[in-house]
This record gives C-alpha cells, sequence and structure tokens, in this order.
C-alpha cells in the first residue's frame, strides 16, 4: 500500500475505480428508486420531486466542506463518506414513498461532504490540465453507470427491494473504502495550509453571476429528471406486451441509464478536451439550450422516439464545463472550497423543485413553461458573464 501510495499514477487509476464504483452504486440506486417510488410504490410525479428536493437539500451542506477541509484534512472527509450507507439500510423498514424518499434522500449529506475533498486530490496534481483529469477520472463513470442501471433489474428479481437496498450499501462502502485506502498521502489541504491563511470563500463573489446560473441549469435539468421516470415507464409499456415486473425493472434500467451512460464515455473525452481548448461557459451555454430542447421533445414525442431522445448525454458536457471552469479560475489551496460552493450553488437548483410541491396542478406542460424561463435566464446570465470576462481591445 505504501508504494501505491508512492506512485501518484497508482492512486489516479484506483480514484479511477473508485469513481467507477461510485457510479455502479448510483447507476443502481437511481434506476431502482425512481421506478420503485414513482411507479410501484404509486408515489408518482409528486414524490419523485420530493425525493430529488430532498437529496438536493442536503447536498447544501458541500458549502462547509471547505472550511472542515481545513480543520479535519480532506482524508477524514472522505473517511465520513462511510456514514452514507446508513440510509440504504434505513430503508429496508418503510414501503411509503413519501417516508422513504425522506430516508434516502439523507444519502446525499455524505456524498456532499466528502465529494469536495475527492475532487481537490483529481484537481490539485501536476502535470495534467484541468480538463483532461477530469475526463480521465470520470471516464469509466458511464461504463459503472450502465451496468448499475442495467443489472437492476436482475438484482430486483433476484433479491427483491429490500436486498437490493442492501447490494447499494454494500457498494457504496466499497466505494469509499478505495477513496480512503488510496488518497494521495500528501492531501493539497495539508500541504497549502499556510499559504491560505488569508484567502476566504468570499473570493467565490466574482463568479457569483456563473453560480446563480449553474442554480438555474440544475433546476431545469432536475425537473427534466423528475417526469422521466414515470414518462419512461408509459411508453415501455406502450410499446411492450405485458412483461413482467422484474423484465419491466430491467428494461426500464437500461432505458433510464444503461445506453446513455455508455454514451457518456465519448461525451466526456469531447467535453474535457472542449473545455481545456475552449472557454468552459461556452459549453455551459450549449449544454443549457440543449436542455430546452430536449426537455420539450422528450415529454410531446411517443414510443421509440421518446427512448431514443432520452439518450442524449448532455449531463457529461454540463458536469465538465462547471467543473473545470471552476479549477482553471481556483488557487489550489481554496480549491475544495469551490468545488463545495459549486455543489452548495448544484444543490440550491435541485432544491427549488420542493416549492413546486404546492402547485396542486403540476403536468409536465407547466413544468415546461418554467424550464423554458429559467434555461433562457441561465444563458443570458453566462453571456452577460462571458462577455465581461473577455479581454477588451
Amino acid at each position: 500500500m505504501s508504494t501505491a501510495r508512492k506512485d501518484p499514477g497508482i492512486w489516479r487509476l484506483t480514484y479511477s475505480l473508485g469513481a467507477i464504483l461510485s457510479s455502479l452504486t448510483w447507476g443502481l440506486y437511481y434506476s431502482f428508486t425512481r421506478r420503485y417510488i414513482g411507479v410501484e410504490l404509486g408515489g408518482g410525479l409528486y414524490a419523485l420531486m420530493l425525493i430529488t428536493g430532498l437529496e438536493w437539500g442536503f447536498t447544501l451542506f458541500a458549502v462547509v466542506a471547505g472550511k472542515l477541509a481545513k480543520s479535519v484534512g480532506d482524508k477524514n472527509l472522505v473517511l465520513l463518506g462511510f456514514t452514507g450507507v446508513v440510509p440504504f439500510l434505513l430503508a429496508l423498514s418503510s414501503r411509503d414513498p413519501l417516508i422513504l424518499s425522506i430516508i434516502l434522500s439523507f444519502s446525499s449529506l455524505s456524498w456532499a461532504l466528502s465529494w469536495p475533498s475527492i475532487l481537490t486530490a483529481v484537481f490539485s496534481s501536476s502535470g495534467v490540465s484541468p480538463g483532461r483529469a477530469y475526463s480521465y477520472f470520470t471516464m469509466g463513470t458511464g461504463v459503472g453507470y450502465s451496468v448499475g442501471s442495467s443489472i437492476m433489474g436482475v438484482f430486483y428479481n433476484i433479491v427483491g427491494p429490500e436486498g437490493l437496498f442492501i447490494v447499494i450499501a454494500v457498494i457504496y462502502f466499497l466505494t469509499y473504502l478505495v477513496f480512503a485506502v488510496f488518497f494521495p498521502k500528501k492531501s493539497p489541504q495539508a500541504e497549502l495550509r499556510t499559504s491560505s491563511a488569508g484567502i476566504s470563500s468570499w473570493d467565490f463573489r466574482k463568479f457569483l453571476i456563473i453560480l446563480i446560473a449553474l442554480t438555474l441549469t440544475v433546476f431545469s435539468r432536475e425537473l427534466l429528471y423528475a417526469v422521466a421516470p414515470s414518462k419512461l415507464s408509459l411508453e415501455l409499456g406502450n410499446i411492450l406486451d405485458s412483461p413482467s415486473v422484474w423484465i419491466e425493472y430491467l428494461l426500464f434500467g437500461i432505458v433510464f441509464g444503461g445506453f446513455t451512460a455508455l454514451l457518456s464515455i465519448p461525451a466526456r473525452v469531447i467535453a474535457g478536451r472542449l473545455a481545456d481548448r475552449y472557454n468552459p461557459l461556452l459549453i455551459f451555454s450549449w449544454t443549457t439550450l440543449a436542455y430546452l430542447l430536449v426537455y420539450w421533445t422528450f415529454v410531446k414525442s411517443e414510443g421509440l422516439l421518446t427512448l431514443i431522445i432520452w439518450q442524449i448525454p448532455l449531463y457529461p458536457f454540463l458536469d465538465t464545463a462547471i467543473n473545470t471552469y471552476i479549477a482553471k479560475q481556483t488557487p489550489k489551496e481554496i480549491m475544495t472550497t469551490g468545488f463545495g460552493i459549486t455543489i452548495f450553488f448544484n444543490a440550491l437548483g435541485g432544491l427549488m423543485l420542493l416549492p413546486l410541491l404546492a402547485n396542486p396542478s403540476l403536468d409536465v406542460n407547466f413544468l415546461g413553461y418554467v424550464v423554458t424561463v429559467t434555461t433562457s435566464f441561465s444563458i443570458l446570465l453566462v453571456l452577460v458573464s462571458y462577455s465581461r470576462s473577455k479581454p477588451k481591445t
């Protein structure tokens, strides 16, 4: 193990493995819980928006990750990730869609506090450009998410919903075991602690316009994700001839995350190179516009076309663009704080789903109008920030 820690190539390889295990966990989790809560338990759009909003609500705690890292160290925050297995085990005790949504949403808390430190380790090594470093770290995540989503129905058939929660908990535990054991011996916070004393998170006020734009884009994306499970289940049911429940889960998992996750692999490579070559804000804007177009075509289409539209891999471009932008603009000594604040504004976007639950007449058209307004404002804000950042001639 000591040899592995001394060799930066080994820890990078193992961190890529950890990222794959992480995406495998979330592939199982999202493809299963979205259909289980929204369709099988009858929670519908309301329950799906509730769990999404609450998950992002706990993610708000990422904003304190930077300060915690300076106090206890990045590795100890990574160790905190192990607590994320608890909500999956507690989920064994309930079949009420709303109560289950509340219990499972706690899984986001440990992730929010630990992930900024993991990203800091990835971006802080020398010799690799930010966009390429992130694309290397995440390139295999498409395989993990695809496998997790695709085999979810098989696990459901073998061990049932309770057993599936246990499987998710075990893989999640193994994920953080990899991140903790192979965490770089010299953490970025430890190396740069003395030089960061005079730097505060208020430095990120200059990114406020972009972070607000991120919030609006994430809000729109999560609305698309909220309507997707029921829509995909409906269209699969129209195409297929009354398959068994586990076959429905299997096909839903493949369609929901299996194919699109595989497509995300080349998408991440392309996104990383584009983010290194061009201003990441341009990639951000184009991806936001794409989310608007995908939302309307998705909800208005039928049959096989709906399933095809869902496969478009937009997330890798948005994710790579914003994280590369922050990495390029942020000194290493406050990078954990930077990623924590970025996740915080991501969380605000997801949390914005909760006030919509007060509307008794939620439907895809109403949500589509909301998506149209918010994505338009997001693009406008990014363009304003981009025009201000261009050097004057």
